[in-house]
């Protein structure tokens, strides 16, 4: 290649290589875009229904009665018996029921122990009581049946006691039951048509009785009861046996639950 040639070409190619290397530093690669985590989805949970307060009825709780613990009951009442006889020795006898001997006022009490049960209570009771009137009607009935009235003045005590079972319903209401032996004793006199007499002794017998009692806000029990008797005194003398068998109605107040 001449010179003139030569030089000519070499600041054309010094050209050229700046050109190129100026254009491929101002090209940059595209920069790649970073991968950025994109944030949790946060799903708002669906509304609960605001749920309406109803009551809870109350479940009824029976009353506590410690074993061992006795409940103390008084009552009042009166005597409906269905007999109150005296067998006398000369063949006839006495007709209490006949007249008014049979109704006879009473007042007594005694107490509850439990000794055992859960749900139903069970123990053992002793109770006592009084009754009596003066001057009651009674007729006194011959072996040939001719009756003669003469006044009357019977006082009993008695003394009582047995197993008993006592269940709650609930929190309000007892119900009770008991059964067991009775000691009796009895003054009889009576006077009239010339037919006086008097005699008094102890005897025995049987009972039963159940009751019904309701709980006040003060823990009192009020209730009311029945009672069934079957006795048998021997009065002595001339007399003979005092025969007395019947019910008894009461009204009942409880303390100790």
């Amino acid at each position: 290649m001449p010179r003139t040639m030569w030089n000519q070409s070499i600041p054309l190619v010094l050209a050229l290589s700046a050109v190129t290397s100026s254009g491929c530093a101002s090209v940059t690669p595209a920069a790649t875009p970073a991968l950025v985590a994109s944030p949790a989805v946060q799903r708002t949970p669906a509304p609960v229904p605001a749920q309406q307060d109803f009551p809870l009825p109350e479940i009824p709780t029976r009353p506590r009665w410690p074993v061992g613990h006795p409940v103390m009951q008084g009552f009042i009442g009166v005597s409906a018996f269905n007999e109150v006889r005296v067998e006398g020795d000369g063949g006839g006898h006495i007709d209490g029921d006949e007249g008014d001997l049979d109704r006879l006022p009473l007042i007594g009490g005694g107490g509850q122990w439990k000794v055992g049960g859960r749900g139903m209570d069970l123990g053992l009771e002793g109770m006592l009581s009084f009754s009596g009137r003066a001057d009651a009607e009674a007729f006194v009935i011959g072996g040939g049946g001719a009756a003669v009235a003469v006044d009357v003045d019977l006082l009993v005590f008695e003394l009582f006691g047995g197993p008993f079972a006592s269940l709650f319903l609930g929190e309000k209401l007892r119900v009770y039951g008991a059964a067991g032996p009775l000691l009796q004793f009895a003054d009889y006199e009576q006077e009239g048509n010339g037919l006086a007499d008097d005699g008094s002794g102890f005897g025995s017998g049987w009972y039963a009785r159940t009751g019904l009692e309701f709980t006040l806000p003060s823990r009192t029990l009020l209730g009311f009861g029945v009672r069934w008797s079957d006795t048998t005194v021997d009065l002595g003398g001339s007399l003979g046996d005092l025969e007395i068998d019947g019910l008894q109605a009461v009204v009942t107040v409880s303390r100790g639950i």
